[in-house]
């Protein structure tokens, strides 16, 4: 019996090296090949200082609201943080460097990445992050940052330093023009939402919270 041979043309136009799967597997979430849309982190100004957790927000492209998948981060480096988020099993995470930055990234067509967070669990971390396309409205956050989403487009990532335990946190507002903003208040730790608000067009909000040390704490403030 003749041997058959298969012959395979694989080309990859991205100038980092990316796992995949040879033969391909559609059932297997954790399969790049074919996938064109990329998310990308950049990691280049991140120091690790004893951090010991990972936590990658994510969602399926059908659905609004994200899910937190959390890991521990066994290795202070890049790869350990690449071996937590693997541990997903949507799509395969990958680092390259690229113009002087240091970058992780998934190239995945059916599922969203949001937030990467790495932090020690021995203390508070608050995130927020501001997705404003209105020409109206204005975000506060309260307890030493703020927020002011007037600009169009304007996005805002930072943290929200905590002096205290149980240290109350403020958020506040108009929502802008857009026809339906969400403001959610999630703690990262415990995997529950402390406020998950769907609100109209020129809403004044205000909503507060306490941020206890060991927990992770992301607000997001976003028009639809």
């Amino acid at each position: 019996m003749a041997n058959t041979y298969i012959s395979l043309a694989i080309q990859n136009n991205t100038s980092a090296t990316i796992p995949i799967s040879i033969m391909g597997n559609p059932s297997n979430l954790a399969d790049v090949s074919n996938q064109t849309r990329e998310f990308r982190w950049n990691l280049t100004s991140f120091s690790f200082s004893g951090e010991n957790q990972v936590s990658i927000d994510y969602r399926p492209n059908a659905l609004d609201d994200f899910t937190t998948y959390n890991a521990p981060l066994l290795v202070q480096s890049i790869q350990g943080v690449l071996d937590a988020i693997n541990g997903l099993g949507i799509g395969s995470f990958f680092t390259f460097d690229s113009g002087g930055n240091t970058y992780i990234s998934n190239y995945n067509n059916d599922y969203v990445f949001g937030e990467l967070n790495i932090w020690d669990s021995n203390t508070t971390q608050v995130t927020w992050s501001v997705d404003c396309v209105g020409t109206t409205g204005n975000n506060d956050i309260t307890s030493g940052m703020f927020a002011d989403s007037q600009a169009n487009p304007y996005t805002a990532i930072s943290n929200v330093p905590i002096a205290s335990n149980g240290q109350q946190v403020d958020i506040s507002g108009t929502t802008s023009n857009q026809p339906s903003t969400k403001v959610k208040i999630y703690n990262q730790t415990t995997s529950t939402y402390i406020v998950n608000a769907g609100l109209g067009s020129g809403v004044v909000y205000n909503y507060s919270f306490n941020a206890y040390y060991g927990n992770t704490y992301l607000i997001t403030i976003q028009d639809y």
